[in-house]
C-alpha cells in the first residue's frame, strides 16, 4: 500500500525531453506480489471494500495542469462556442489564434472538406467568417471566402508529432497576417484591412462552422487553444516567434482558453460555455509533458468500471446514517455514458439513498421506489468523456445537486435518513440497475458537514479526510502503476509485481504463461496512426507454455505486437506483428535472460530492435494500433498467447522514434518526467 504522498519517480533518472509524447510507463517497482485489486478506505473508519467484478485502479486521475482534446474525424466530432458577447467579433483590430495540434492522419487533400479546421467561424462561401485550418501540405487563414485565402503556407507537419500553430493579426497601423508553424513563418500577408467578425452563431474548434455544414473536421489532438481580441500576441512583421513551453493563461483581451482543462472548460475570464458535439474526449496525452513524476498526493487516483458487473462496496454503518443532519457525499467521474449508477445505501423503505446520472441528468432519491428529490437542469450536466466534479449536499434541511462547482438543483429535505440494513454500493445503484461504465475519483461520503454552501471551484487535488468523514476512496492501491498518468491497469489472473527477477529499481511484472496479463481501457492513445512510434521494454522469457506468447499488443485497427516464438520448432526467438505481417527476428534468444526489446517505426519502416541492434525490419504505412493495449498477452480472447517470464520498464512513446539506428539499450531505470 502507498504511503500518502509517496512519489512514484525513479531515483537519479535523467529527464526525458521526449516524455511529453509518452502515453504508458511500466516500472514494475513495488512491493512482492502486489496487483490492483485491493481497494482501501482512507477515512479513519478504515471500512473493509469489497471488489466486485474486474474493477481495478490506477493512476489516471482529474488532477494535474496538462491536457488536450481528441477529435476523431467524423462530421459529428466537433466544440463549438457562442459569440453571444461578440467575443470573437474582431472588426479590423488585432487578434491572436493559437494552440498545439497532434495529427493523427494527415488530411487527404486541400479543400473543403478535407481539410482540418482549428477554428471555424462562419458560413463557408457565404457570410464573412473566419477559417483557420491545416490541408495536406498547407495551414491557412481566410477572412472572407474560402476560396480566397488571406494567408496561406506549407506547414511541413508529420503526422504524430505536437506542433505549435498561430495566426495573428497586428493592430493600428499593423495590419499584416501571419501564420507561424512551431515558431517560424511559413505565410504573411500585408494591408490587411477586411472586417474580421464570426458568425454571430460563434465558432466551432473542429469543424468549418457551427451550425449547418459541419465538415472539416479535426483527426488527432488539440491542446491549449486560445484566441485573444484586440492583442497580437506576437508581432506578425517577424520572422519567428519564441514558441510557449508552458501551458497557455489568459492574458489580457482573452476571449477563449480551452483544451487544456480536465473537462470541456473555458478557463478565460468570459467563462464561456462550451458545447460538445459527438464523442471527442479530454486527454492527458498534451504537448508539455510534465516535470514532476507521479505522485499519489499530487495526481492520486481512480477506479476503473468496465460497466458489467464492477463496483466496490462495504458492509451498512451507522457511518451513511445521515439522520437529519447535514451531509456531503462527492466524486470526480469520467465516462462516455449519460445512465451510470453512482452510489446507494439500501435502508429499506426508510432512510435509503441513490444516486444516479439517467438520460444525463443527475438524481437523488430519497426513498425506495418513490420519486426523485429533484432532477439536475441546465446545461453541463451531461457526460462527455471528460472529468465531472460531482457533490449532493445538505445543509440546514435544503439539499442541493452541484455539478463541476455550479448549483444545478435545490430542495426542502427533511428525510431521516437511518440507514439501516443493506451495504453502501458504489459505482453501482441497484434499484434502477444502473451501473458505472468509466472512472471514478475521490469518492467522499462526509456526516455532519455541509462541505459545500455556495458555489465552489472544483478540488485541484486529491481530497483528503476532513473532520467527519465517514469514508473516503482514493483509489491509489495499484501496484502495478503507469507513471506517464493515462492508463489504469487491471492486473488479470496472476500478473503481479515481482521484487525477485528485475532489470533495473525494485522489481518487475511477471507472468506466469497460464492466464495472466495487463489490460487498459480502451483508449484513443493506443492508435499509432500512421505516424512515428517507439514501443520497448525488457523481457526476461521463462520456458514457454505456448507457441507464440506476446509481450503487448496494441489492436483495433491494425495489430501491432511482439511475441517470442517458442515451441513452434524453431529456434527461440522474437518476431513483430504488424498489421497481418509476422516477422521473426534473425537472432536466436535463450530462456531465463533479459532482453532489451524495442519496436519502432521510422517514416514506414518498421524494425524489430533486440539488445540495439537491427534484427527484423518491414514496410508499413498503414494506421497500426487501434483502441486496445494488453501487455502478457496477444488479447484478452486469446489467452494461449500469455507470456511465462518477467517484464520491466515498459514504455509506449507516441509520434517519435526514439532508435533509427543501432543503440545502446537504457543503462538505467527510464525517466518519469521531461525537462519542462
Amino acid at each position: 500500500m502507498f504511503a500518502a504522498g509517496k512519489t512514484a519517480a525513479v531515483s537519479g533518472a535523467a529527464p526525458d525531453d521526449k516524455f511529453n509524447y509518452v502515453t504508458m510507463l511500466l516500472h514494475g517497482d513495488g512491493t512482492n506480489g502486489a496487483q490492483n485489486n485491493t481497494f482501501i478506505d482512507g477515512s479513519t473508519n478504515n471500512f473493509t471494500i469489497t471488489r466486485n467484478g474486474n474493477t481495478t485502479q490506477g493512476s489516471f486521475s482529474p488532477y494535474g495542469s496538462n491536457w488536450s482534446n481528441n477529435f476523431v474525424r467524423a462530421s459529428t466530432q466537433y466544440l463549438t462556442v457562442s459569440n453571444s458577447g461578440s467575443q470573437f467579433t474582431f472588426g479590423t483590430g488585432a487578434f491572436t489564434i493559437e494552440c498545439w495540434v497532434n495529427l493523427a492522419s494527415m488530411p487527404s487533400g486541400t479543400g473543403y472538406p478535407t481539410s482540418y479546421w482549428l477554428f471555424g467561424g462562419g458560413p463557408v462561401e457565404s457570410d464573412a467568417g473566419i477559417d483557420f485550418y491545416i490541408n495536406d501540405t498547407q495551414i491557412g487563414f481566410n477572412l472572407t471566402a474560402f476560396s480566397s485565402p488571406t494567408a496561406i503556407g506549407n506547414h511541413g507537419m508529420s503526422v504524430g508529432a505536437w506542433y505549435h500553430v498561430a495566426v495573428v493579426r497586428g493592430g493600428g497601423s499593423n495590419q499584416t497576417v501571419s501564420i507561424y508553424v512551431n515558431g517560424t513563418r511559413v505565410a504573411t500577408a500585408s494591408s490587411v484591412t477586411a472586417t474580421a467578425n464570426a458568425a454571430t452563431t460563434g465558432i466551432a474548434i473542429s469543424a468549418a462552422e457551427p451550425l449547418g455544414a459541419t465538415n472539416g473536421n479535426f483527426n488527432g489532438y488539440i491542446s491549449n487553444h486560445r484566441v485573444v481580441k484586440g492583442t497580437a500576441v506576437y508581432d506578425p512583421t517577424q520572422s519567428t516567434l519564441t514558441v510557449p513551453t508552458t501551458p497557455l493563461t489568459a492574458v489580457t483581451n482573452t476571449s477563449l482558453l480551452t483544451c487544456q482543462a480536465n473537462r470541456f472548460f473555458d478557463a478565460s475570464t468570459n467563462a464561456l460555455t462550451i458545447t460538445v458535439n459527438g464523442t471527442p474526449s479530454v486527454q492527458r496525452f498534451n504537448p508539455f509533458g510534465t516535470s514532476t513524476a507521479y505522485s499519489t498526493s499530487v495526481i492520486g487516483g481512480s477506479g476503473y468500471f468496465d460497466g458489467t458487473g464492477d463496483y466496490l462496496n462495504t458492509a451498512n454503518s451507522s457511518a451513511f446514517a445521515f439522520g437529519t443532519g447535514d451531509f456531503t457525499v462527492e466524486c470526480w467521474i469520467n465516462t462516455g455514458s449519460n445512465n451510470v449508477g453512482l452510489a446507494e445505501v439500501d435502508g429499506g423503505s426508510t432512510g435509503y439513498w441513490m444516486w444516479h446520472i439517467n438520460a444525463g441528468t443527475m438524481s437523488w432519491q430519497n426513498t425506495r421506489g418513490g420519486a426523485n428529490l429533484f432532477l439536475i437542469t441546465g446545461a453541463g450536466a451531461v457526460c462527455n468523456n471528460a472529468w465531472h466534479h460531482l457533490a449532493i449536499v445538505r445543509n440546514s434541511s435544503v439539499t442541493k445537486a452541484y455539478w463541476d462547482g455550479v448549483e444545478k438543483a435545490s430542495a426542502s429535505d427533511t428525510t431521516n435518513y437511518s440507514g439501516t440494513g443493506g451495504n453502501l454500493n458504489v459505482a453501482y445503484e441497484s434499484a434502477a440497475g444502473k451501473i458505472l461504465n468509466g472512472y471514478m475519483a475521490n469518492f467522499r461520503i462526509v456526516k455532519g458537514t455541509a462541505v459545500y454552501t455556495a458555489a465552489f471551484t472544483p478540488p485541484t487535488a486529491p481530497l483528503t479526510a476532513v473532520t467527519n468523514t465517514s469514508i473516503l476512496l482514493n483509489t491509489v492501491n495499484a501496484g502495478i502503476f503507469d507513471n506517464a498518468m493515462m492508463n489504469d491497469l487491471e492486473t488479470v489472473g496472476n500478473a503481479q509485481i515481482s521484487t525477485s527477477v528485475k532489470k533495473y529499481g525494485t522489481g518487475s511484472i511477471a507472468f506466469d504463461g497460464a492466464g495472466d496479463y495487463l489490460v487498459a481501457p480502451s483508449n484513443a492513445i493506443f492508435n499509432m496512426g500512421t505516424g512515428n512510434f517507439t514501443i520497448e521494454c525488457w523481457a526476461y522469457p521463462q520456458t514457454q507454455v505456448e507457441s507464440y506468447p506476446a509481450l503487448f499488443n496494441l489492436t483495433g485497427v491494425n495489430d501491432l505486437s511482439v511475441a517470442y516464438n517458442h515451441g513452434d520448432g524453431t529456434a527461440n526467438s522474437f518476431s513483430m506483428l504488424t498489421g497481418a505481417t509476422r516477422t521473426s527476428a534473425s537472432v536466436t534468444s535463450s530462456v531465463n535472460n533479459w532482453y532489451h526489446i524495442a519496436l519502432v517505426r521510422n517514416g514506414t519502416t518498421v524494425t524489430l530492435y533486440i539488445d540495439g541492434t537491427s534484427r527484423a525490419t518491414t514496410t508499413n504505412s498503414s494506421t497500426l494500433g487501434g483502441t486496445t493495449c494488453t501487455i502478457g498477452v496477444y488479447g484478452a480472447a486469446f489467452p494461449t498467447t500469455a507470456f511465462k517470464g518477467y517484464i520491466d520498464d515498459l514504455r509506449i512513446t507516441k509520434g517519435y522514434a526514439r532508435y533509427t539506428t543501432t543503440f545502446t539499450p537504457p543503462t538505467s531505470a527510464l525517466s518519469d518526467t521531461g525537462p519542462y
